[in-house]
């Protein structure tokens, strides 16, 4: 056994594999038991090994005795790695799926793990329907767990959301939420998950919360607050810092990585992150793209938009699948825009963007795929040009039937594709694509992936080369599946393409998104925090 810090130690195999800022958060986890804190946020940026960290954790935790059951809640695309992890770096400890199973067997499972001990693995999904389950034993008693641990943690940054008040239902002793990004968009999203971590008991009600620390901090830094108010809002600010800074642990690739030149000693020495260059490729739209762009800025749901105080997002949704790709409207959409009728380019268009199922893109000649679209006409441009140069991309939508029109395409174009989305249920199967990719450098040059679906939890780093085709309104979204390929293990430079076109409204909406991402920035950056 090797000492770790904080009078705690793990199984010196596993200890001298860690890195040292690992090893430091396997500590801190302790130092939450220990003191019986309640529990904390692991914030790591993406990529720096959370889970090795909380398995490791657990391994020392299993060994001394002090723990029996483990709940780990988690995104469906990643019970397998975590599978593979807790096998890696907790062995000799049973690991069981509560997740596509039937009832019988989701009874026999509990009730193996609550008696004999060990670390169950299930989804957000199943917690929504199965949260009262997990608390019981299989004669109705109340159960609580020793440990329960959401990984990916901000989906319960929603407090009003389902599967917030799902996970608040489990009853445990110790709370450990996992996450590369703790703050999204607001405080509000902060406050969420520290009232899950502590049951209420750290930062008082939303209310509360609101009234003492968010309005303050909020007003402080807007452009005509008061000398005063901006006095408030950085002394609330600083007082926030200091009442969570106990329970958030979080350290980004930029502060860990090893130095060129450095001979700081480490017990594993920490591999040098490579280069990552990101670029905003701004894009001009097609002529149809221009008609129906036209056609729907003079259109009556248009102007009635401007006449009242009604939310335009549903406009702006509109607005970006024009710039997208037409083939994302149905034709009912189109003749109300009054521009399907006639129209080469839109003959076939018969569904609608929700009926995945029934699209058939198949029947659409490539040429009129992609002069209906400039984004998809320099898309395709690009990885050909990509591929001459021995690169292999990950692309990311938003939109399975934006991934079908690409994968028609290049696929007609001689590129070997391979492609994750909502519509792989089975683990097995996903993980089986994911290594097919990661081990096939000489076969296959794209993955195509559904950004929500593959934007978390994923090592992906046989890919150099990440293309967003349509970037999400929420920027740390695209953030985490940029990486899938630039985390540790990558060898390679990283080169981000974001595709925007060249229109007022989505210009709008990517200079929304980066002054979010500059905030974000400016947060964790702030050596207070």
């Amino acid at each position: 056994m090797l000492h770790i810090g904080n009078g705690f130690y793990i199984n010196k195999d596993i200890a001298q594999k860690l890195y040292d800022y690992q090893r430091d958060g396997v500590s801190f986890l302790f130092k939450l038991f220990k003191e019986d804190r309640g529990g904390g946020i692991l914030g790591d940026d993406m990529g720096l090994g959370k889970t090795v960290q909380v398995a490791s954790f657990l391994s020392g935790m299993f060994d001394s005795e002090r723990i029996r059951t483990v709940l780990i809640v988690l995104p469906p695309v990643l019970i397998t790695n975590w599978e593979e992890e807790l096998h890696k770096w907790c062995p000799g400890i049973d690991v069981y799926k509560y997740h596509q199973c039937t009832q019988r067997e989701k009874v026999r499972l509990l009730t193996r793990v609550q008696c004999n001990g060990g670390v169950c693995l299930t989804t957000y999904n199943t917690i929504m329907n199965s949260y009262e389950e997990l608390s019981k034993t299989h004669s109705g008693k109340p159960f609580t767990w020793d440990y329960c641990i959401l990984d990916e943690g901000h989906k319960i940054k929603n407090a009003y959301a389902k599967t917030a008040k799902a996970v608040h239902g489990i009853m445990s002793k110790h709370r450990v939420l996992l996450t590369g990004t703790p703050i999204m968009n607001n405080l509000k999203e902060l406050w969420s998950q520290f009232d899950w971590t502590h049951q209420g008991q750290l930062l008082g009600t939303l209310k509360t919360f609101g009234d003492l620390y968010e309005g303050p901090i909020i007003r402080a830094r807007q452009k005509d607050a008061s000398a005063q108010e901006k006095i408030y809002g950085e002394l609330m600010s600083n007082e926030l810092n200091q009442l969570i800074n106990p329970f958030l642990l979080r350290r980004l690739k930029s502060q860990v990585v090893r130095k060129e030149g450095s001979n700081a000693p480490q017990l594993v020495l920490m591999p040098k992150m490579t280069r990552k260059n990101d670029f905003i490729c701004w894009l001009r739209i097609s002529e149809e793209q221009m008609k129906i762009y036209k056609a729907f800025l003079s259109s009556e749901e248009v102007k009635l938009l401007l006449q009242t105080t009604r939310s335009p997002l549903v406009a702006l949704t509109t607005l970006k699948k024009i710039c997208d790709h037409p083939r994302l409207f149905s034709n009912k959409k189109c003749n109300m825009l009054g521009v399907s009728e006639g129209s080469e380019g839109l003959v076939g268009l018969n569904n609608d963007e929700d009926a995945d199922e029934t699209f058939n893109v198949s029947t659409i000649p490539d040429s009129i795929l992609l002069n209906e679209c400039g984004k998809m006409e320099f898309l395709v441009q690009l990885l050909q040009r990509l591929k001459q140069e021995g690169h292999r991309c990950l692309v990311f939508s938003l939109s399975r039937r934006i991934l079908d029109i690409i994968q028609k395409i290049v696929t007609n174009l001689g590129h070997k594709v391979c492609r994750l989305d909502g519509t792989i249920k089975l683990m097995a199967e996903r993980q089986q694509i994911i290594n097919k990719f990661q081990n096939n450098p000489g076969k296959y040059d794209i993955f195509l992936l559904t950004t929500k679906v593959a934007g978390v939890g994923l090592t992906l780093t046989a890919a150099d080369r990440v293309i967003i085709y349509d970037p999400s309104w929420n920027p740390a979204t695209d953030s985490q599946a940029v990486d899938r390929a630039y985390r540790i293990g990558q060898t390679k430079n990283v080169v981000i393409y974001r595709s925007v076109v060249m229109m007022m409204m989505v210009m709008t909406m990517v200079m929304v998104m980066m002054m979010i991402r500059d905030a974000i920035d400016v947060y964790e950056s702030d050596d207070d925090m």
